[in-house]
């Protein structure tokens, strides 16, 4: 009896034994399966040459900045800028290593399908087998063209409408993710803003966090003397972060621009705020430019993009 109670007991700790093993085994294939999964977004020959495949996004603040002096012709050179900028990384790679795309977006979209129609023209995509001979030169004749076009139906529709403001807020918190950052890619935006920030469908505050900045809100705050930072800081001012873990993403933001005449601290109170907003979304690289000559800011986009100064 003895013995049969401890072949059984041999016998139940085999089977147990067992059932761990192979539950251990189906818990790595279930691992490697979710790997490989996870992996398949990104094959390894373009992961490893993420960094040269380059997903530029440019986002356009469509608000009445627009209408400043000179503006629509500042921010049609910048754009023009960043194709040449594009352009000049594209002809410094092979044709088989080629993965590369730029885009342009707005938010909130324009009523106007025409102005979505000249956006979508401006979508333009580098891989292998196309030929760079004539894509290059059409890239740039696009985007010397279209934004051009693009601002003057926005204005010519503000006469009717006014102009919505610019829904930058809200893109970072519901579209950043979806429409901007790749797995295979370096992404970066680009947002051409006069810094301020305004819709009227996302109004929020939370203590002394908004998703807004304008003038006048600005204006109330009272940052007017030397100790606008140590004063900002201690009342925690700010943007209310949009979303997180933006480790993937790099932003260029251009066209800081004063409208608060009585302040001289204005311009870097904006910086300041954008700079808190980024640093709170998880995004490590950025840099925030004022408004200035397009040949001046032609070289902070070569530097930017390219990571190095180029003849263009």
């Amino acid at each position: 009896m003895n013995k049969l109670l401890i072949i059984l007991g041999i016998g139940f700790l085999l089977i147990t034994c067992k059932g761990d093993v192979n539950e251990e085994v189906a818990q790595k294939q279930e691992s490697q399966r979710d790997h490989r999964s996870i992996s398949s977004d990104c094959p390894d020959f373009l992961q490893k040459r993420k960094q040269d495949n380059l997903n530029i996004s440019i986002l356009l603040d469509l608000s009445n900045r627009i209408e400043l002096s000179n503006q629509q012709a500042k921010d049609s050179a910048y754009i023009s800028s960043l194709a040449k900028v594009f352009n000049t990384h594209i002809k410094n790679k092979k044709l088989g290593l080629l993965y590369d795309k730029m885009q342009v977006f707005f938010d909130p979209i324009p009523l106007d399908q025409r102005i979505n129609k000249n956006a979508e023209l401006l979508k333009v995509s580098y891989v292998k087998g196309v030929s760079k001979d004539i894509l290059m030169p059409e890239t740039l004749k696009l985007y010397d063209s279209i934004p051009s076009q693009i601002y003057d139906l926005v204005r010519k529709g503000s006469k009717k409408n006014g102009y919505p403001g610019s829904d930058i807020w809200r893109f970072f918190k519901d579209h950043v993710k979806d429409y901007v950052v790749e797995n295979c890619r370096r992404n970066v935006l680009v947002i051409l803003t006069d810094g301020y920030m305004y819709y009227d469908k996302t109004v929020m505050k939370d203590k002394n966090r908004t998703s807004f900045l304008t003038p006048q809100s600005l204006r109330k705050l009272q940052l007017n003397n030397s100790s606008w930072k140590e004063d900002l800081e201690k009342r925690n001012l700010g943007f209310i972060p949009a979303t997180s873990n933006l480790e993937d993403l790099e932003v260029l933001v251009i066209g800081i621009t004063d409208q608060n005449n009585e302040n001289p601290y204005t311009p870097d109170i904006i910086k300041t705020y954008w700079s808190r907003w980024f640093d709170e979304m998880g995004i490590k690289k950025y840099k925030i430019k004022n408004s200035d000559i397009p040949t001046n800011i032609e070289t902070v986009i070569a530097d930017f993009i390219l990571n190095k100064r180029y003849g263009i």
